[in-house]
């Protein structure tokens, strides 16, 4: 006997010590027996632990008293094991309860007793909760930043706009045009960056389908050239994002306005690939080609400005000149974090 009881109190030990118990309910007497252990974890005395069923589910917090009985009450009906997460309180306490109970049944398939194991999982639930306070709170702010962006770049467009409208010079207005167009990708980057949740990566698929949406309605609106996107679906680093935003549409309003004399038909095709672990951007038009000097759209602001943000990202710029005219960028992708981890 003395060895029977030196492992019980073994037992009765790494159960307290582990925040776990263990219990039994003869259902058809509905007596209820609870280990001293099981006690600890309630934080009862052992004469005060509950001896019925009813006793036990008046210890079970009134918001989850209901569905523990609906998912003991289904147990008994037809089921043999269950788990399930409840408050229990105790005095001026409350203690998160995971449980694992079997049915046993007897040979007529009648409930017969329940045997299970309670551990105390208020630690784990109290973490949660402050995660998802914490990420509650995240996502409050993250929507107000949101608020206050959009706002502001809707500000600087609209004063953008105001000073276009009162230049004289056509080219001056044009410059102003297509500063608002540069905000204006920027800040679709910025939409989709706050609709997807991942700051670390971009769609450039989607990306850039949204970018020529966009040129279609402020540069092509009753136009005869077309526009089209053939990105491949890729992702890429936000930073690397937001400068190819700024090439694509640098480029795509270049040759709208000098590949295309008024009245031309024509086409615009926008497309990135993967090449290894590169990826390489390609502008091209079916226009009227480079002009035989650089000072247009070969050699002008727009063009080193495109040329400074190829250099940003590390790519190598070529053009092609012949039956329109092509820009192609090779650079090497950016693998973001996320990506890189699933790997």
């Amino acid at each position: 006997m003395s060895g029977d009881t030196t492992a019980h109190e073994r037992l009765v030990a790494a159960l307290k010590a582990s925040r776990a118990g263990t219990w039994r309910w003869d259902i058809r007497a509905d007596l209820v027996d609870w280990d001293e252990a099981l006690c600890a974890v309630y934080g009862l005395p052992h004469e005060q632990a509950p001896r019925s069923s009813g006793a036990f589910l008046q210890l079970i917090h009134p918001e989850d008293r209901e569905r523990a009985g609906r998912l003991l009450g289904a147990l008994l009906e037809k089921g043999s094991e269950i788990e399930y997460e409840f408050r229990a309180v105790v005095g001026d306490r409350i203690v998160w309860i995971y449980d694992r109970s079997t049915l046993t049944r007897d040979a007529e398939g009648q409930p017969a007793y329940m045997t299970g194991a309670c551990l105390d999982v208020t630690a784990r639930k109290q973490i949660e909760e402050e995660r998802n306070a914490a990420h509650e709170k995240h996502r409050l702010l993250l929507r107000e930043l949101n608020h206050r962006v959009t706002n502001h770049l809707q500000m600087i467009t609209a004063m953008l706009a105001l000073q276009a409208a009162g230049q004289a010079e056509a080219s001056v207005r044009a410059d102003f045009e297509k500063a608002i167009q540069r905000i204006h990708t920027l800040a679709g980057l910025h939409t989709r960056l706050y609709r997807d949740q991942t700051f670390d990566a971009i769609d450039m698929h989607a990306y850039l389908a949204d970018i020529c949406d966009g040129l279609r309605g402020a540069v092509l609106p009753d136009s005869h050239i077309e526009l089209e996107c053939a990105a491949t679906p890729i992702r890429l680093s936000t930073d690397q994002a937001v400068l190819i935003g700024l090439i694509v549409s640098e480029l795509a309003t270049n040759a709208v306005k000098y590949a295309f004399p008024p009245g031309r038909a024509g086409k615009i095709v926008v497309q990135l690939d993967p090449d290894g672990d590169h990826a390489v951007l390609s502008v091209a038009d079916d226009g009227v080609g480079l002009p035989t000097t650089t000072g247009k759209a070969g050699g002008g602001i727009g063009l080193g400005m495109v040329r400074g943000l190829a250099q940003q990202i590390g790519g190598t710029l070529s053009i092609e000149s012949g039956g329109g005219t092509a820009y192609r960028l090779r650079f090497k992708a950016d693998q973001p974090a996320s990506q890189a981890g699933a790997q």
